[in-house]
């Protein structure tokens, strides 16, 4: 994905001015319906997806991702909170959403009000809900969670049968589904067929009938296929990033890349200290480029020594301490180079691209922090069809 300035700016939540401050990250929005091709080819047309855009579409901008999975297909979509299924509805999205976290305190009523679909794991949760819902209004639409193992919401294997029953015989609720969640599905070994195990046997004893069964995370839809059942609820392979090494051949591309541009170029003697600490040191003259982007924007500081940006087609190293709203990088070995250079910080010039797990491993960060982390400096441009956009792109101005 090569890099382009944004030709608009519109006034909207993540966007900031790139004139003043060149750092930005491209979102491929054609990338999440590939991608979302790629996952469904694996699971078959009879399988439901819930795209999972908790944590503002993991940093990749929560509202036009929905719009794309909308426009793609999907049955649901996953929020972490009732907040951000708000942020959704109040966009336009009309899909199903299901709030994972199971934080409803004091906002039971906005679930029925908004049609959204709140995961229950205990009765004290159905007596909040059952306290503040209108009478007069539709049932709500429930998912009954069980802890097979992850050891954090859901309720134990002996009380499946109690509140499943108790949501099927109440006119207030529906049962949409039910879940559970793997702790261990990208580790080899025997713990996520036993939790699988665990959860297909409550089901046995369980009125499910009619609803949806779901447990497969992104690394569990590559791992066995018998863990699909009736939907999947994909998030980081959504993105691009393949949850083993090879599980999709290399099918999934990377939706976002994030770009800078060299702000200034100094040309320094041997010996020559860098950064806080001065714990870079020149050996040689060198030609150093400043960019504008540090950790506050989410670039990890703890990658120092290890990092390398992408410039020119080439790779070359980042130098010293990354500061809170900088970063230095060793410019020496390129033949050409210039100031407002664009610099890929991840992704880049097919070849040389800086991988989401690269970045991961040299900064010791999950891939998922890292995404989510790409703080809101950093200027969301979304590209799609034709279109090129700075800020929210709604999907649905592209006709079909």
């Amino acid at each position: 994905m090569r890099a382009r300035e944004p030709e608009t700016i519109l006034a909207k939540k993540r966007c900031n001015l790139v004139a003043g401050r060149p750092t930005w990250a491209e979102i491929d929005l054609d990338r999440i319906a590939h991608n979302l091709d790629v996952i469904r080819d694996r699971c078959g047309g009879h399988v439901q997806v819930l795209g999972v855009v908790k944590a503002d579409a993991y940093g990749h901008g929560a509202v036009s991702i929905a719009h794309a999975l909308a426009r793609a297909g999907v049955e649901r979509l996953g929020v972490a909170s009732i907040a951000e299924a708000m942020e959704l509805r109040q966009a336009g999205v009309t899909l199903p959403i299901v709030v994972l976290a199971g934080n409803y305190h004091q906002a039971e009523q906005l679930l029925q009000q908004n049609h959204l679909e709140p995961v229950i794991f205990r009765h004290e949760v159905l007596d909040a809900l059952e306290a503040s819902m209108d009478r007069n209004g539709d049932p709500l639409a429930v998912h009954v969670k069980v802890d097979t193992g992850m050891g954090r919401l859901g309720c134990a294997l002996s009380e499946v049968e109690s509140l499943v029953d108790r949501v099927q015989r109440s006119p207030l609720f529906s049962l949409a589904g039910v879940m559970s969640h793997f702790a261990r599905a990208s580790e080899v070994g025997p713990q996520t067929a036993q939790q699988f195990s665990e959860f297909t046997k409550c089901l046995e004893k369980s009125r499910w009938q009619g609803s949806l069964r779901h447990c497969a995370n992104s690394a569990a839809i590559f791992a066995d296929a018998d863990y699909h059942l009736d939907m999947i609820r994909p998030g980081l392979c959504l993105y691009g990033v393949d949850p083993f090494e090879s599980a999709s051949d290399g099918r999934l591309l990377p939706v976002l890349s994030w770009w800078t541009r060299i702000n200034t170029i100094r040309e320094l003697p041997a010996g020559a200290a860098v950064g806080y600490g001065g714990r870079w040191v020149s050996r040689r003259p060198t030609r150093m480029g400043i960019l504008p982007v540090g950790y506050a924007d989410g670039y990890p500081w703890a990658s120092e020594g290890r990092a390398e940006v992408v410039v020119r087609g080439q790779r070359v190293p980042v130098i010293g301490a990354i500061s809170m709203d900088m970063t230095a990088v060793d410019l020496t070995d390129l033949v050409e180079v210039s100031e407002l250079d664009p610099v890929a910080l991840l992704g880049g010039d097919s070849g040389k691209a800086i991988g989401a797990k690269e970045l991961s491993r040299w900064s010791g960060r999950l891939v998922y922090e890292l995404l989510c982390g790409i703080g809101p400096r950093v200027t969301r441009v979304y590209r799609a069809g034709g279109l090129r956009q700075t800020g929210v792109l709604d999907l649905r101005v592209i006709q079909s």
